[in-house]
């Protein structure tokens, strides 16, 4: 007898309804353009390799050597130890205090918060995420039933926190304080008094962090100082990077998790452990190519770097330039958190703005209630990696659209 839909037995799992990923989720509706033969700019995902950008020769060298030379078995659960090796010298460099021991190469970084997040979280248990901040981490905590608490990445001051916001919000539920820096999706990086004054309030209420610093090359201007480098001998940090933005291979899912301190949370680096053993191990060959890439410097991202440099100032400059629009200056990453009037235009939240956008002009940007804003503050994500003349008709098109919905709106309004 066939099974039928809706039996008790056959509904999804009650910690998957809570789980969202904006960034993709509006891609069906590109998907269906394109297949209407409508093909639509896509500036909602943050893959460098579909521009035109290309990892460095080596990588790509080390990778295929490693391939023919049949290194195509399983690896340690944990990583190849010349790669943990790798990651902990130049770790130590940056002052980050770790050893090969307490590396985990995993499926990405994407993998390593999963890790982290099922290693530490019971359902009821409290995360504090940035806001507006990458939605895979409110996922993630969703799908172990615990519970995400914003904090709030000021707009007026560069998106950066309140350290004394993320003391207020700590309770005795408090679990793991996640900072992202540079922050996606905001571009912005954090000053080391800030990182400092943040891992002081982590310190006096004894929280695990977790450092996601996986575009930390990718800098216009000022330095990155790792979060862990301020972890003194008595907070855990979790620091997770990756290949993938740095190094332009996202496609190769590398990335690992350096923990600093994890004498002080013994369970958790066991629990690590076991679930890095379960899932057998990361992709063998492209953990060959980690030593080369951290061996490189930052050379071979100077003309990467020219290209976003120009990429980024066109669109803060025509962003600015339109009326009921605004942005900052980001000065990481390849990402801008845009404002749009609400006011100005008859939109009832930001994700009818990016709906409609995609409707009739097919350019796809993310609804900044994606990355936690409310829907009426009318925030947007831009991945502006295209090539300028690309984004220069992107802004062009997005100011046609507005121009009209504000004619439209302004219509509506004389008729009432």
């Amino acid at each position: 007898m066939p099974v039928q839909p809706n039996t008790p037995g056959n509904h999804a799992a009650r910690r998957v309804q809570n789980y969202h990923y904006a960034i993709l989720n509006l891609a069906a509706l590109a998907e269906e353009s394109a297949a209407a033969g409508k093909p639509v700019t896509s500036l909602n995902i943050g893959d460098p390799t579909l521009y035109g950008f290309h990892p460095p020769p080596a990588l790509t060298e080390a990778c295929i050597t490693a391939l023919r030379e049949g290194c195509n078995s399983y690896t340690s659960s944990c990583g190849i130890a010349t790669a943990r090796e790798a990651i902990s010298r130049e770790a130590s460099e940056r002052r980050i205090a770790t050893s090969a021991e307490e590396i985990i190469i995993t499926s990405g970084a994407t993998e390593a918060a999963d890790l982290l997040c099922t290693a530490i979280l019971n359902p009821g248990d409290e995360v504090l995420c940035p806001s507006p901040g990458y939605p895979l981490y409110t996922a993630l905590v969703a799908r172990q039933e615990a519970v995400s608490v914003p904090y709030r990445l000021d707009p007026g001051n560069n998106w950066l926190p309140d350290p004394e916001e993320i003391e207020r919000l700590i309770t005795p539920r408090t679990k793991l304080l996640i900072v992202i820096n540079p922050n996606n999706p905001t571009g912005a990086l954090y000053p080391p008094e800030l990182l400092a004054s943040i891992a002081e309030t982590a310190r006096r209420n004894n929280l695990v962090c977790l450092a996601d610093e996986v575009y930390r090359k990718l800098l216009y201007s000022g330095s990155h100082h790792p979060f862990a480098s301020f972890a003194g001998n008595d907070l855990p940090v979790c620091t997770l990077e990756s290949l993938s933005k740095n190094f332009m291979v996202p496609g190769w899912r590398t990335g690992w998790m350096t923990m600093t301190n994890s004498r002080l949370i013994p369970d958790i680096r066991r629990a690590l452990r076991k679930l890095a053993d379960a899932r057998v191990c990361a992709p063998a060959a492209p953990q060959f190519a980690i030593p080369e890439a951290l061996s490189l410097g930052n050379d071979y991202l100077l003309p990467v770097l020219e290209k976003l440099r120009v990429r980024r100032d066109l669109t803060v400059r025509m962003i600015n330039g339109i009326e009921g629009l605004s942005c900052s200056n980001p000065e990481g990453a390849f990402y801008v958190m845009a404002k749009l009037d609400m006011s100005l235009y008859p939109f009832a939240s930001d994700e009818e703005f990016i709906v409609e956008l995609l409707r009739k002009k097919r350019i796809l940007f993310v609804h900044g209630s994606g990355f936690g804003m409310q829907p009426r503050e009318g925030y947007f994500r831009i991945v502006y990696l295209p090539d300028p003349l690309t984004l220069d008709m992107v802004y062009h098109d997005l100011y046609d659209f507005l121009l009209h919905c504000r004619h439209h709106s302004g219509s509506i309004r004389q008729q009432l």
